[in-house]
């Protein structure tokens, strides 16, 4: 080989040995900019699921709220409904006391038979208890229809609620398909 051809071989080495350094340079910093992607999603990933993790227990917690807010309401009306209960029967009774005691007299001043007596005792009697048992019955009808309502409105909440749930998680789960692309 002349010697020409020794230089231009040595140039090509060279040459080849520095492209062969920029490349190692340039797939160095490709790797270092890639593991600093990689950091920075895995802390956003992170930051995310501290705030979600946040975000569900603020949800557990508002929704133990309501449910205990829904206890108490049970219970309040559970409550006035035992009382206007109560009320009602004592305002009968003393309505048909005073009646009784007003249409006793007046039949002993008249002197009826007793029978008559016996027979308007039962009727007025029976007029209070249907409408007592009328009254209850239209007590009762208004506090399952809000009953029906508010449990519906609970099924609403719990339904929008796992939806919400089911949408976090399908949404974690399409970032975690992105990161293993």
């Amino acid at each position: 080989m002349t010697s020409t051809e020794k230089e231009e071989e040595e140039e090509n080495k060279k040459n080849t040995n520095t492209i062969k350094d920029e490349t190692e340079k340039l797939l160095d910093q490709q790797k270092q900019q890639i593991s600093d992607a990689t950091d920075k999603f895995n802390e956003n990933i992170n930051d995310y699921q501290k705030t979600s993790n946040e975000i569900i227990e603020k949800s557990i917690d508002t929704t133990g709220k309501y449910q205990q807010q829904a206890i108490n309401t049970f219970q309040s009306i559970t409550n006035n409904f035992v009382e206007l209960q109560k009320n009602l029967l004592e305002t009968y009774q003393s309505v048909i006391s005073r009646f009784l005691d007003v249409t006793a007299k007046s039949y002993r001043n008249n002197s009826p038979s007793s029978q008559k007596y016996t027979d308007i005792y039962n009727k007025s009697n029976q007029t209070i208890t249907d409408n007592t048992i009328n009254a209850t019955n239209r007590i009762n009808d208004a506090v399952l229809g809000s009953t029906e309502t508010f449990n519906k409105s609970i099924e609403i909440a719990q339904k929008y609620y796992n939806d919400s749930i089911q949408n976090y998680f399908n949404f974690l789960k399409k970032l975690e398909r992105s990161s293993n692309q």
